[in-house]
């Protein structure tokens, strides 16, 4: 009996995608949705899909062998790049980078305004960047750095820096504030508040747009309690670790009238000194005010009590899934304009979504 190769055509069609979708979803297109890739994916398994490369039976060579690749942190403290939802990203990239059969090169420019000479004269195939969120670095590079950088296929993780080109592949930041209204709303808050210590951040400005925009939807009121410099940011960016940067702003909270009964903070190295300031003005954090954060950096939060409601924004995903890009990029299978890749968030509901008071206590028992 003779027997029939299976083809990326049976795979489209048992998709009910074209052949040309199909393909781009089996190498994980970025303009592919993921329902479209699932999908396209199980049609190949249910049919024992082989490419036609894997066919020989030979092993196939890791994408980036001889690929001189640079990872760079860009503007930031080692301590701001040791904070698990920094980590995490370099991880899931490493990991990915060493599958691909790269070595990179690990370059760290805590000051944007005297790049190493590994960057100036070193040419690279590719760059994974972190850079710091708050702060003109694009302005702080200058144009000669800036163009060392761009001339590379360049991926940032995390966020793209304003002005800067590159592909860029982060958590969806508005859907995680959108979560966090939707979780408090659902739990019987009218009343929100958002503490956000970094004000001019990147991705918080988005996790706090996400949330007051849901919030405002669904009929709650939003009070906002930020910071903000007036002067220029001076890199390297650290990370806040003092509660005294997030006290004043619990002060201003617990003074509105009617106080808020829940807060949203965009990352849970914040929610960590929120849980300090709170108690330090005799109020039970997670009980007397609900708490939602983000970024389940579980190392970080793992003794608050009541355990903190967080949004986990999948960060090792995201290293992995910037190294994807980056390949795509030098080996020429994506040559389009600048994407922007963002991986759909988790809700992860935990004690401190207390129910506000009034509510439970209209609740059947």
């Amino acid at each position: 009996m003779e027997s029939t190769e299976v083809t990326i055509r049976d795979v489209a069609a048992r998709a009910g995608v074209s052949p040309g979708t199909a393909s781009r979803a089996l190498r994980g297109h970025p303009q592919i949705s993921e329902a479209c890739i699932a999908r396209v994916k199980e049609a190949a398994e249910s049919l024992s899909y082989k490419p036609l490369r894997d066919r020989s039976g030979r092993r196939r060579r890791a994408p980036l062998v001889g690929k001189r690749i640079a990872l760079v942190m860009l503007g930031i403290d080692r301590t701001l790049a040791g904070l698990p939802a920094v980590a995490e990203a370099i991880h899931g990239a490493e990991e990915a980078l060493a599958a691909a059969g790269a070595h990179p090169t690990l370059i760290n420019v805590p000051d944007p305004t005297s790049p190493p000479r590994a960057l100036r004269r070193v040419r690279f195939d590719g760059i994974l960047a972190k850079a710091a969120l708050q702060g003109d670095i694009a302005d702080a590079i200058g144009s000669k750095f800036r163009s060392v950088i761009e001339s590379n296929a360049l991926v940032w993780m995390l966020g793209r820096p304003l002005g800067m080109k590159g592909d860029a592949v982060g958590p969806d930041n508005v859907a995680m504030g959108r979560l966090a209204a939707e979780a408090l709303v659902a739990h019987g808050h009218s009343r929100l508040a958002i503490v956000n210590p970094k004000a001019d951040h990147g991705m918080f400005s988005l996790r706090q747009q996400g949330f007051t925009a849901t919030a405002t939807e669904l009929g709650a009121t939003v009070a906002s309690f930020t910071s903000r410099r007036n002067r220029p940011r001076d890199f390297p960016l650290e990370p806040i670790v003092d509660v005294a940067s997030v006290l004043p702003l619990v002060e201003a909270l617990l003074r509105e009238r009617p106080r808020p009964t829940a807060v949203f903070v965009p990352a849970d190295s914040i929610a960590a000194l929120l849980y300090r300031a709170l108690s330090s003005c005799g109020v039970k954090p997670g009980e007397e005010i609900a708490i939602v954060s983000c970024n389940n950096e579980r190392s970080l939060v793992a003794g608050l009590w009541p355990a903190l409601t967080t949004i986990d924004a999948h960060l090792r995903r995201v290293g992995q899934l910037a190294v994807e890009q980056l390949t795509r990029r030098i080996t020429g299978v994506f040559d389009g304009v600048a994407v922007d890749i963002n991986v759909t968030p988790t809700l992860i509901p935990e004690a401190s979504l207390a129910p506000h008071a009034a509510t439970a206590a209209v609740r059947p028992r």
